[in-house]
């Protein structure tokens, strides 16, 4: 029995790397500006490269009260109200990009310190 179940997660995982490698790609050169941090919250410019398969892009703001998240056809955004985790500077936002299939083609975490 644990020979099979073993077998099935080999396949499941080999299914998962070699059936979708787009998940292997990566947002390149994202570049964050934090402009007008007052202590609480700032205005963040996010931008990146540009990418022929990319269709549209998804960002989100997760350090933020309420999180708040964006749509975008183009290599560039400005998120306003972006606020820090409690207790620090430091924001948490992501980026998403999808394909014309509105597959997940690369994704990325990025962490800023609206201080700087």
């Amino acid at each position: 029995m644990k020979v099979i179940t073993s077998f099935g997660l080999l396949i499941l995982v080999a299914s998962m790397i070699l059936g979708n490698p787009a998940f292997a790609e990566s947002l390149d050169n994202v570049r964050i500006l934090a402009l007008n941090y007052d202590g609480n919250s700032a205005t963040v410019k996010i931008t990146w490269n540009y990418d022929d398969k990319a269709t549209n892009y998804k960002i989100g703001c997760v350090s933020c009260n309420p999180n708040t998240e964006k749509f975008t056809t183009g290599n560039n955004i400005t998120f306003n109200n972006v606020t820090p985790f409690p207790g620090s500077s430091y924001a948490m936002l992501y980026v998403i990009t999808y394909d014309s299939e509105n597959k997940i083609i690369s994704a990325k975490q990025l962490i800023v310190d609206l201080s700087q």
